[in-house]
């Protein structure tokens, strides 16, 4: 009888823990990038060519409707399109059909059009360039606009690249520096893109990111929004931590791109 008994408790446990394998397969775990393609049912799997050749993959999310602003989100170092998912799916559903892609280098963004390798690169505008053509390319998107959602060196290239394309309406900056690699000055830039609306966001012990929000404010005194969070990690790991961000970022594009 013991044995009936042990031998019904192993099961019921080895159940149990088959069930916990499943949720964990399927349920999102925050601050890891899912590898590969994204796509859902409201998604699609894209590409296209830069014009020096690279091959740019993405995920697409088309908002419902005909006359929909467009957003492009630029991923972090050493990351992929994956750390936008939650984020770019809340911003369709409010009506932006938005383009997260894999910068030349990362994810599935590796090869040229010929087939050849290609490396993680610090100066991505040919990539924002072409991501920026493609999304206003989309049936039913405002051409005229676009915004640009960008973390650490991605949100450098973003304010980079928005100084001086006036399509892009409005910028959000996620853990910025003043001058990435030392080579991806952004004061200026900041200066350039003039009185369009920009939102700059960093944590407390992120120091440099902390400087370029403040600093920024002294060249643009015009449509700034800026928040220091209190230990919330760098670029995209903020939403794990600063729950009132991503609210607050749909909130600025719903706010000035709408």
């Amino acid at each position: 009888m013991k044995r009936v008994i042990i031998l019904g408790i192993f099961i019921v446990l080895g159940m149990a823990a088959a069930v916990r394998a499943d949720a964990d397969r399927y349920s999102p775990i925050p601050g890891v990038a899912n590898r590969g393609n994204t796509a859902t049912q409201e998604s699609e799997r894209v590409s296209f060519t830069t014009a020096d050749g690279v091959v740019i993959v993405g995920t697409l999310y088309r908002a419902e409707g005909t006359k929909n602003p467009a957003i492009v989100c630029l991923h972090q170092w050493r990351s992929d399109r994956s750390s936008y998912d939650d984020v770019a799916e809340s911003l369709r559903r409010e009506g932006f059909t938005v383009l997260a892609i894999d910068q030349r280098g990362y994810g599935e963004s590796i090869q040229t059009a010929d087939g050849q390798p290609v490396r993680p690169d610090r100066r991505i505008q040919e990539d924002v360039r072409a991501a920026v053509g493609f999304v206003r390319a989309q049936k039913g998107v405002m051409k005229n606009n676009i915004g640009l959602l960008g973390a650490s060196y991605g949100a450098s290239n973003a304010i980079i690249y928005a100084a001086d394309h006036p399509e892009i309406r409005a910028v959000v900056l996620l853990s910025p520096g003043l001058n990435y690699f030392n080579i991806l000055p952004t004061l200026d830039a900041v200066r350039k893109y003039g009185k369009r609306p920009l939102l700059a966001v960093a944590s407390s012990e992120d120091v440099r990111s902390v400087e370029a929000v403040r600093e920024y404010a002294k060249v643009k005194t015009e449509n700034y929004e800026s928040k220091i969070y209190e230990n919330a990690g760098h670029g995209t790991s903020m939403f794990a931590s600063a729950r009132d961000l991503l609210p607050r970022l749909v909130g600025f594009f719903k706010q000035n791109l709408k």
